[in-house]
């Protein structure tokens, strides 16, 4: 069974689109919708979407555009994202026109200079029949900061201890403010090594991934070396802890990037005096900031998102033959915050 694909204005068609992400068990999506596709969250976002032949909806995806800093200028991206075809249409062909149609209409228009992806495994092999491919992958790394029992909270100050040590840093001063007050991301760090792609976060992205932004559980961070208070050398934004004690590492600045150990050494100690038991970051598995990371005690987990891209242009192609280095996080991507 085909499918007509075509290009479409999200908000035109948003009860069709929720009702088919309802039908396929996503009942978080009407939510998300509200908040990444309408209002400044949504500004450029385009949807692909597949009909049948009683003109009923059957397939999605979108995209989102994102700017990113890279080789001294601003580059533009794109992520895909909330990408559904309906059960009876899940079979390679439907799918692969969706992403095929998609892949044309970019390139024609010329409006991104790279597009990239967290597929699952089945869209993966679609995307990677439409010229996008591998470029790393994101793991997750989690910092074990207290816990309720005695025995293993001692374990776990002695581990933390060990790895403060082993950093062989200064300690960092550490700045909190509640993002309910700030909501505004700081502006980004001064970058030392133009060849590392940073993204550009402003407000709309928070509001449009992070539920509730701002709200009580977000904080900025921001962190000075004691001999020169005046100049940050990275900031963070936190979410949590939740009812768990867990909190998420949402957003990410540090130049150096040698300096981000020495970071995520400070936002430990200053988190766990808040009652947070678990701190969790997403960055490039085989990244410098996975190195530092480690560094700081951060233990890595097995589960890793495989990361696609595509690019249009020579900037495009620079960026993706730096994917090992990208500097994403989990709110960067679809299956992230």
């Amino acid at each position: 069974m085909g499918l007509t694909v075509r290009r479409a204005n999200p908000l035109a068609h948003s009860e069709e689109i929720k009702q088919l992400f309802l039908a396929h068990d996503r009942p978080e999506f009407p939510a998300f919708f509200e908040r990444a596709y309408r209002g400044r969250a949504g500004e450029g976002v385009t949807s692909w979407v597949g009909w049948d032949e009683q003109g009923s909806l059957r397939a999605h995806i979108a995209m989102f555009p994102r700017r990113f800093l890279f080789d001294g200028h601003i580059v533009r991206g794109a992520l895909l994202a909330n990408m559904m075809v309906a059960t009876g249409y899940r079979t390679f062909w439907p799918g692969l026109a969706l992403v095929r149609q998609m892949v044309k209409d970019t390139k024609d228009t010329g409006s991104v200079d790279f597009l990239y992806a967290d597929p699952n495994e089945p869209a993966r092999a679609l995307a990677q029949a439409t010229g996008f491919r591998p470029v790393g992958s994101m793991q997750r790394f989690v910092l074990p900061l207290r816990d309720r029992r005695r025995g293993v909270d001692l374990g776990i100050q002695a581990y933390n201890l060990f790895r403060r040590l082993r950093a062989g840093r200064p300690p960092l001063v550490v700045t909190e403010t509640g993002a309910v007050t700030t909501p505004d991301p700081p502006a980004p760090a001064p970058s030392g090594d133009a060849r590392l792609l940073r993204p550009i976060r402003e407000l709309p992205l928070y509001r449009g991934r992070l539920a509730g932004y701002p709200s009580l559980s977000d904080r900025w961070f921001t962190f000075h070396s004691p001999r020169s208070p005046a100049l940050p050398v990275g900031r963070a934004l936190v979410r949590g802890p939740d009812e768990h004690g867990f909190a998420l590492v949402c957003a990410l600045e540090c130049e150096p990037v040698t300096l981000l150990g020495a970071l995520l050494v400070a936002l430990g100690r200053q988190l766990r005096r808040a009652g947070t038991a678990r701190l969790e970051i997403t960055v490039m598995a085989d990244s410098q900031m996975a190195v530092e990371a480690r560094r700081a005690g951060f233990l890595a987990r097995d589960d890793r998102i495989p990361m696609l891209a595509r690019s249009f242009t020579e900037s495009g192609a620079a960026v993706v033959a730096a994917g090992s280095e990208w500097r994403l996080l989990s709110i960067d991507l679809d299956r992230g915050a």
